[in-house]
């Protein structure tokens, strides 16, 4: 073979080598919610690790072609100039939802996309100590599932502008490059406790503190492998969730705190490890509290182990729960549903917390439940504990996935009567908060309204009680409510306060808590629970 020859022919290798390594590719057209094609928008593709593999433009009709090698993709659509707001493949709602495509040697895959409206949320970031603006800060809007819609970052004078379609959002505030504490609108920590923005909206400004990085890593124990997409809680010695954070592929994890001293723990909701708290124990009190100051602190570990299929345990609360006297010649009583959605039969322990003590102690029943069945307790507190003129709460634990709701009413002497009731459901410790807003409340000659909580710390906490009239105004000083571990109690509120429209306003700074809204007519006895809503 002569060198032209050999050159010619390793030209050729190059050709064809560079053609089979980009045989495959994503191809569509891109419209407005009109219809209408939309020229010079930008379709992205992302790997599976989650970085940017491939990056094209639509032309003047819409369409566009993008070639990529063999592999799993997201793709998405967005439009630079910001009128038109980003989409997903088959209109998900987030890229962490949005579906991923495998595309196998030599297979084209058409994807069109509808970019919708875009409206803008505006505001600036600035540092809290100095007020100077915090250029490259990071601002996203997280749809109310807890996914990520879109995020932007803040200019050089702090100012941004976040494009989004129409819905309600919570944003949050955060720096990649310097130690700031992340922020979420308006002035907390933590995601549940955000207050909900509508787009379009202005003036969204956040003042970020100075905090110092914390890192760390998962492994699971024994293997050493990293522990991916897990939640890391930073807890303050009484117990008290300050912040939350994720693992990512590599089991790694980053905190930005405030100083002073935390306990760090690794849950899983999916209960396939055991939560565990850095030091590699399982019990908050034994955990190691960790200092942290402004150099931050050396590397964390947390070795979780894999739950034993004996020892996961789901654990949900009824937030009320009795059986005694009412008014008007009535007695209360609850009925509790439990749903078994196995194809096995489940055990479930149920353990009943009266009122007015402290049932940290306190040990359940366990019942059995069919396979794809429910079982309901009439009565529950009478036919399953043998106990009546008392009222609380109960806790139901079971190593197996299960769900269940209760019913509480009133049952007149007259049983032709009838009855009325309320329906609780059961929740999960991740649906307690910290803060809760209940609305909607009244007292009058038509209803009157009482408050339930329920405490489901191992350790006392205070809860505080504001009650506010519909303009903003104070109704009455707050009021203080001490419950002892897993206490429930129920408070009337608004006494000898007219009210036709009021809130409430619920805070502790000890330890999440259940809490709900009771509006009875006062002429037929017939109630409304209230869950804390969205905030």
């Amino acid at each position: 073979m002569t060198l032209l020859s050999r050159s010619f022919a390793i030209a050729v290798l190059v050709l064809l080598t560079a053609s089979a390594a980009h045989a495959q590719s994503f191809s569509g057209t891109v419209r407005n919610s009109q219809n209408q094609v939309l020229g010079d928008m930008t379709v992205q593709a992302y790997n599976a690790s989650g970085f940017l593999a491939a990056t094209t433009t639509t032309n003047p009709d819409g369409r566009y072609f993008m070639p990529v090698p063999a592999g799993t993709y997201r793709v998405l659509a967005f439009d630079r100039s910001g009128t038109y707001a980003v989409s997903f493949y088959r209109g998900a709602t987030s890229f962490e939802t949005s579906e991923s495509i495998n595309l196998t040697a030599f297979q084209s895959v058409t994807v069109d996309f509808t970019l919708p409206q875009g409206l803008k949320l505006t505001g600036t970031v600035v540092e809290a100590a100095t007020l100077r603006p915090l250029g490259g800060a990071i601002i996203a809007a997280y749809n109310l599932d807890g996914s990520r819609r879109s995020f932007t970052n803040a200019g050089l004078n702090g100012s941004y502008e976040l494009i989004v379609p129409a819905g309600a959002y919570k944003l949050v505030a955060y720096h990649e490059a310097q130690p700031f504490v992340p922020e979420f609108y308006l002035n907390e920590v933590l995601f549940e406790n955000a207050r909900t923005v509508n787009a379009p909206a202005a003036g969204l400004n956040f003042s970020l503190d100075t905090g110092a990085p914390v890192r760390g890593t998962v492994l699971e124990k024994g293997t050493g492998l990293p522990v991916a997409g897990k939640q890391v809680v930073a807890y303050d010695p009484q117990g008290v969730v300050r912040f939350r954070t994720e693992t990512n592929a590599s089991g790694a994890f980053t905190f930005v705190l405030p100083p002073g001293p935390y306990k760090f723990a690794v849950e899983d909701d999916d209960h396939l490890f055991e939560s565990t708290f850095f030091g590699d124990v399982t019990q908050f009190a034994a955990a190691a509290t960790v200092p942290v100051n402004g150099n931050g602190v050396p590397q964390l570990r947390i070795n979780p182990a894999r739950a034993q299929i004996g020892t996961r345990k789901n654990t949900l609360w009824i937030a009320a729960a009795g059986s005694g006297p009412g008014a008007n010649d009535t007695t209360f009583k609850t009925d509790l549903h439990i749903q078994n959605p196995t194809d096995e039969a489940i055990t479930v322990t149920i353990t009943f917390l009266p009122s007015g003590r402290d049932n940290s102690a306190a040990t359940g029943l366990p019942v059995t439940i069919a396979p794809r069945a429910q079982r309901s307790f009439l009565d529950v507190v009478v036919s399953l504990f043998g106990t009546s003129g008392l009222f609380g709460a109960l806790r139901l634990e079971s190593a197996s996935e299960f769900s269940a709701t209760s019913r509480t009413y009133n049952q007149p002497r007259n049983t032709q009567l009838g009855t009325y009731g309320l329906a609780i459901p059961g929740q999960s410790i991740g649906e307690s908060r910290g803060r809760a807003i209940l609305g909607g409340l009244a007292s009058n000659q038509v209803s009157r309204t009482n408050i339930g909580l329920l405490n489901p710390q191992p350790q006392k906490i205070t809860v505080t009680i504001a009650l506010f009239a519909a303009d903003g105004a104070a109704l009455a000083p707050p009021q203080q409510i001490e419950l002892k571990p897993l206490e429930w109690r129920q408070i009337a509120v608004l006494v000898a306060i007219n009210a036709d429209s009021a809130y409430a306003v619920l805070t502790s700074g000890d330890g999440s808590f259940f809490s709900y809204a009771a509006v009875v007519d006062q002429r037929s006895g017939d109630g409304t629970i209230i869950l804390p809503g969205a905030q």
